[in-house]
């Protein structure tokens, strides 16, 4: 059985050439490039011909079908250029997904995200397993959502054993201002999701989970100033979120302003003076 590696991408030169020389036991590489304006696709054409340009945008879970439309590879292994994975995980992936009797559709490999240079259980991004490796088939697409776009119409899962180094390690948000810039995109991105989708209502729910999570789930302030930061980090996505939901859906800002500036402007007409 042969699979596939996904790679959604925009500008990441610094990065990308790490992450598809540890995707050389891939049988495929599918890369979708968001209209880069450095070297992104100069490099990856050094490791596929599979590369799709679409303009730049915010993430939209269309981004996900064309992806797929590429593959021809019965598994998907979804990356991005955050990703390096590690070669004993990588022949572990190829035993199981090469058997052709293997029970089961999506693969949870076991994961390790750092964000800001920081991965810990108590990080409120922490998770031990994270489902990248699917079956193309049972792929289904949410376009109502941002994060939660891609489904599995499967109730077959598989998790993957742990061992000390054996992840696929996400390592994201290197700078304050990388998370920033990226978060920035999926606050427009989720604030054009469908109202039934993200409400001023769910989205002001999401803050306040995210505030049980640091502060009663994760406890990410028992590391001290170290986990303070990831903490303010991490609420600052889910409220800056609630911030761009209510832009859309309430915000009168241009027109308030825009008629401020007509009225003043109307009065100095009217007044007909002129200061010295």
């Amino acid at each position: 059985m042969s699979i596939a590696a996904c790679i959604p991408a925009y500008n990441e030169e610094a990065r990308i050439e790490a992450t598809l020389r540890s995707l050389s036991w891939c049988h495929e590489i599918v890369i979708l490039d968001k209209n880069s304006t450095d070297r992104t696709r100069e490099i990856a054409r050094k490791y596929t011909d599979k590369i799709i340009i679409v303009p730049w945008q915010e993430f939209r879970p269309e981004e996900i079908r064309l992806e797929l439309e590429r593959v021809t590879s019965e598994w998907v292994f979804a990356v991005t250029a955050s990703d390096i994975i590690h070669p004993k995980l990588a022949a572990q992936i190829l035993d199981l997904t090469k058997q052709a009797a293997f029970p089961y559709d999506v693969i949870h490999v076991p994961f390790r995200r750092y964000v800001l240079g920081l991965e810990t259980r108590r990080s409120p991004w922490h998770s031990e397993w994270s489902p990248l490796v699917y079956r193309k088939r049972i792929a289904k697409i949410n376009y109502s959502s941002v994060h939660g776009a891609l489904t599995f119409d499967t109730k077959r899962h598989y998790k993957m054993s742990c061992s000390d180094e054996c992840f696929t390690y996400h390592l994201t948000h290197a700078t304050v201002d990388m998370m920033m810039e990226r978060h920035s995109r999926y606050w427009h991105a989720e604030a054009q999701a469908p109202l039934t989708e993200l409400s001023l209502r769910n989205a002001f729910i999401e803050v306040l989970k995210s505030f049980y999570v640091v502060l009663f789930r994760r406890k990410t302030w028992l590391m001290g100033w170290d986990g303070i930061a990831l903490a303010f980090a991490y609420l600052t996505y889910a409220m800056m979120r609630f911030v761009y939901v209510w832009e859309r859906q309430r915000s009168k800002a241009p027109q308030t302003y825009q008629n401020i500036r007509e009225s003043v402007l109307q009065t100095w007409e009217k007044s007909g003076e002129k200061l010295q």
